[in-house]
């Protein structure tokens, strides 16, 4: 009778330390569970950030002058970015100004129209770019901006050249110059990127603040 009490609480004794065991190793395995970052967390860290989305600036600039004379002397495409009223006077003073850019493409043909006169406190709302032929003769491409677009520091700007609407010319120097808001120019340092209208290469520009 002794004896097979001794058994039962022996046999008693295994199970309940089995049970405690058990409940040991589910308490951490519940609190190793626990220790893991939230599935929100996991997805917040893995997460990539995207690049800044191009930003199209065409409806925020403005033709400022646009014709067939500018200097005569260049007879490669040039282009300018121009930032401040000092180097608005000395691109002026290259061009032959108010000898040239007299804009007779924009508006129209019209005989008396006179571009607006840049002063200084507009380089504290706008900048400008300039987009020039070069020295060309009997019947050249006329020059045009079409599109400007930002990616963060860089500027990419297409220029559409075509015949001239004028028959032949002995000589000319297309251009095309417009204003844009300040506001869409890189902070920084910046690159502008000039291209034809298929992409190819004209020029190029960095501009260092």
């Amino acid at each position: 009778m002794r004896a097979d009490l001794l058994v039962f609480s022996l046999v008693l004794l295994i199970i309940l330390a089995s049970i405690g065991c058990t409940e040991n190793a589910l308490s951490r395995k519940e609190e190793i569970v626990t220790s893991l970052p939230s599935p929100a967390i996991i997805e917040q860290k893995s997460l990539i950030p995207h690049e800044t989305k191009p930003l199209d600036i065409n409806l925020t600039f403005e033709t400022w002058s646009r014709g067939y004379w500018s200097n005569l002397s260049y007879y490669q495409s040039y282009f300018r970015v121009i930032t401040n009223y000092s180097a608005w006077n000395a691109f002026l003073d290259e061009q032959g100004y108010p000898g040239r850019l007299e804009g007779e493409l924009y508006p129209g043909y019209a005989k008396n129209f006179i571009t607006r006169k840049i002063e200084h406190d507009d380089f504290d709302r706008h900048f400008i770019i300039a987009a020039m032929m070069g020295h060309r003769s009997k019947q050249e491409p006329e020059i045009e901006i079409k599109t400007i677009s930002r990616l963060d520091s860089v500027v990419n700007v297409s220029v559409h050249m075509y015949e001239s609407s004028i028959g032949n010319l002995v000589e000319s120097a297309p251009y095309h110059i417009v204003i844009i808001k300040r506001e869409l120019l890189p902070k920084g340092n910046s690159t502008f990127n000039f291209m034809d209208t298929e992409g190819k290469e004209l020029g190029k520009v960095d501009i260092r603040d």
